[in-house]
């Protein structure tokens, strides 16, 4: 498999609510392949596709720190089934926004509907860490970045900030 190359905001793409993947084929396997190779390559927890531009609803997952897949997730048209109502902060990251860190408050648990990479219907329930990861990247899916979730001023400065970012990457591909 291979790395793919991450799309860093801002990008119309990261704003986009993702379309349904209608057929798991050699095609989609081979992206979730390669997603999970980018993502373990920038050291993330979490990918979903529409950071490597494919604006479909795919994500792939590991909290074990560890990078050998026991832990893997690929999750196909995810979808939030219901949530508790304790609310933890976490600081979060994202492969979009090197460098940046955040506090977010989201459920410590969350129930998702998805399919597996073999088409199956699956229901599991996520707890702390994966929840929060998990929530992270069907945000992504929804067209919703975690800068959302801050203050516009702020939100408005970070945005400022990778744009200078995605310049100076630019001038350095020259």
């Amino acid at each position: 498999m291979s790395s793919l190359n991450l799309v860093f905001a801002p990008s119309p793409i990261l704003k986009k609510k993702a379309d349904k993947v209608n057929n798991i084929d050699k095609e989609t396997k081979k992206l979730i392949y390669d997603m999970y190779d980018t993502m373990y390559e920038k050291n993330g927890v979490g990918l979903s596709a529409p950071q490597v531009n494919h604006s479909i609803q795919i994500l792939v997952m590991d909290c074990s720190n560890k990078q050998d897949n026991s832990k893997a997730k690929a999750l196909i048209n995810p979808v939030i089934k219901s949530f508790s109502k304790n609310i933890k902060s976490y600081e979060e990251g994202c492969l979009s926004f090197p460098g940046y860190y955040f506090e977010v408050s989201r459920p410590d648990t969350v129930e998702i509907s998805y399919l597996n990479m073999d088409g199956e219907q699956r229901t599991d329930i996520f707890h702390n860490f994966e929840s929060v990861c998990v929530q992270h990247e069907i945000d992504h899916l929804l067209g919703t970045l975690f800068v959302e979730y801050l203050s516009r001023l702020k939100r408005n400065i970070i945005i400022k900030k990778m744009q200078k970012f995605k310049k100076n990457i630019s001038k350095q591909k020259v």
